[in-house]
């Protein structure tokens, strides 16, 4: 079996007319291995995560997740790949009315057959390892910024996925919270190899690991390598990029010109 989870195939999406798009992405993610895309508002990295989540299809190239051709697929495939991919937002998408666990547990009841013991025992453990016990019955308005990210990636790490995709988790959270649940999350990621793209506006708190990285500019590629990059590569781009510079290649307003 190939360890290859996901591709895309000079993938485009969008059009000129659209501000929000991306133009001939190409990139493959292999079993245990990690992305990182960043890039300033409008550059691409939400409309990467819709197309592999297959929320809307590419208008050229081609998307590959285990093999399987995503265009290709139907409606009920496509809802057991969605299954098998953890996605995570900044704005964790708990539902108001579920507590803590409640919200855990619910893909499991939507889309296995395990039985309550087994649902909750696999709950607790996470709930244990994420330091959320205290707040096991707590709804998502009396939690605290980390405590709903917490509470989604356990929901999302629950399910065993193949593939994790954490769309701008980190970007709004207390440094000290943030750093704690990248160890936690990037031990689970290790142990289980699961293959993660992360979207960032801040690429240099991933800088220590090892990541590929790719950084867009309004739909295109225009740096492709490795994390470690990010302060020595000779990039027009990546320069003003890691200093948040507003003058240089890149506008800091899309749509600018």
């Amino acid at each position: 079996m190939s360890d290859e989870i996901l591709r895309f195939e000079n993938v485009w999406y969008g059009n000129d007319i659209v501000q929000d798009h991306v133009d001939n992405i190409s990139f493959v993610l292999g079993r245990g291995q990690g992305l990182v895309i960043s890039g300033p508002e409008g550059s691409g990295k939400n409309q990467i995560m819709g197309l592999i989540m297959a929320k809307y299809l590419p208008r050229a190239g081609q998307i590959f997740y285990e093999g399987a051709n995503l265009r290709l697929q139907q409606d009920e495939e496509i809802e057991r790949l969605r299954f098998s991919i953890g996605y995570v937002t900044q704005t964790a998408g708990l539902i108001n009315n579920l507590s803590v666990m409640e919200n855990i547990i619910l893909p499991l009841r939507y889309h296995t057959d395990m039985k309550d013991d087994a649902l909750f025992a696999a709950a607790e453990f996470w709930i244990d390892r994420y330091e959320l016990r205290h707040k096991i019955k707590s709804r998502p308005v009396a939690l605290s910024d980390s405590e709903n990210i917490r509470t989604a990636l356990i929901r999302a790490l629950i399910v065993e996925p193949r593939l994790l995709l954490l769309d701008m988790v980190f970007d709004g959270l207390c440094p000290l919270a943030s750093r704690r649940i990248l160890e936690l999350v990037f031990e689970d990621i290790k142990a289980r190899q699961i293959a993660h793209i992360i979207s960032t506006y801040y690429p240099r708190v991933f800088e220590a690991r090892d990541l590929k990285f790719m950084l867009l500019y309004r739909g295109e590629v225009v740096f492709d390598g490795q994390i470690a990059d990010l302060n020595t590569a000779d990039n027009v781009f990546l320069a003003q990029y890691r200093n948040f510079a507003t003058k240089g290649a890149m506008q800091a307003f899309n749509g600018a010109v």
